[in-house]
C-alpha cells in the first residue's frame, strides 16, 4: 500500500507521490476516506472564517438569538465533507472500473473518464447542466494532463537539484566594482 521504489519517491506515507495499491474497492475507500475528510476540514474552516453565529433556519432554530446551533455547524462541516468524499470515491471507481474494462493501468484515457465523472460530481453542486459538463470536460482533461505530464513537473531535474542544493564557495569572491567602492569608502566595508 505504500509508495517507494523510484528514484522520485522517498517510499514514506506523507510522499507526495504516494500510491495507494491494491484493489479497486480498497483504493476507492482510501480516497473517499480521505475526501471526507478534506471536506470536513474545508468545512470546519469556512465554519470559523466567519464571526457571526451559525444559525439554523425552520423547525431546528435555535431558542436565542445569536447563539450557534450545533445542527448549523454540523451541516456546515458535513456537506463539504459529502462533496469532497463523493466526488473523490467517483473518481477512483471510475478510474478502476476503467482499469478493468481496458486492462490498461496507468493510461491517460483512465483519468480522462475518471476525471469527468468526478468533474461531474463537482459540477452538480450547483445543479446547472451547465457547470457540470462545463466541471466534467474540464476536470476529465486537466487530469489527463496530469497523469501524461508524470511525477515529475520540472523539466530538467539535475539543473533544479544543483539550484536548490548546490554548493556555495567558502569565500566569496568579490567583483572588481566591489572592491574598488570598498577602498573608496573605507567606513561601509563591512557591509
Amino acid at each position: 500500500m505504500g509508495g517507494g521504489g523510484d528514484k522520485l519517491s522517498s517510499g514514506t506515507f506523507d510522499d507526495p507521490k504516494h500510491v495507494v495499491y491494491g484493489p479497486g474497492l480498497t483504493r476507492t475507500l482510501y480516497s473517499t476516506g480521505t475526501g471526507a475528510f478534506c471536506g470536513a476540514l474545508y468545512g470546519t474552516c469556512i465554519a470559523a472564517w466567519y464571526p457571526d453565529p451559525i444559525q439554523s433556519v425552520g423547525r431546528y432554530a435555535a431558542s436565542l438569538p445569536g447563539r450557534t446551533d450545533y445542527r448549523a455547524v454540523a451541516r456546515t462541516v458535513a456537506r463539504p465533507a459529502m462533496w469532497f468524499s463523493l466526488a473523490a470515491g467517483t473518481f477512483t471507481a471510475t478510474e478502476c472500473a476503467m482499469e478493468a474494462a481496458r486492462n490498461e493501468i496507468k493510461d491517460p484515457w483512465n483519468s480522462l473518464v475518471a476525471g469527468m465523472a468526478g468533474g461531474a460530481v463537482i459540477g452538480m453542486t450547483t445543479g446547472r447542466p451547465q457547470i457540470v459538463a462545463a466541471a466534467a470536460i474540464g476536470m476529465g482533461l486537466f487530469m489527463a494532463a496530469v497523469d501524461i505530464s508524470g511525477p515529475a513537473t520540472v523539466y530538467d531535474e539535475p539543473a533544479l537539484h544543483y539550484k536548490r542544493m548546490g554548493v556555495l564557495p567558502k569565500q566569496h569572491v568579490e567583483s572588481d566594482a566591489l572592491t574598488e567602492l570598498k577602498e573608496k569608502y573605507p567606513q561601509h566595508k563591512n557591509l
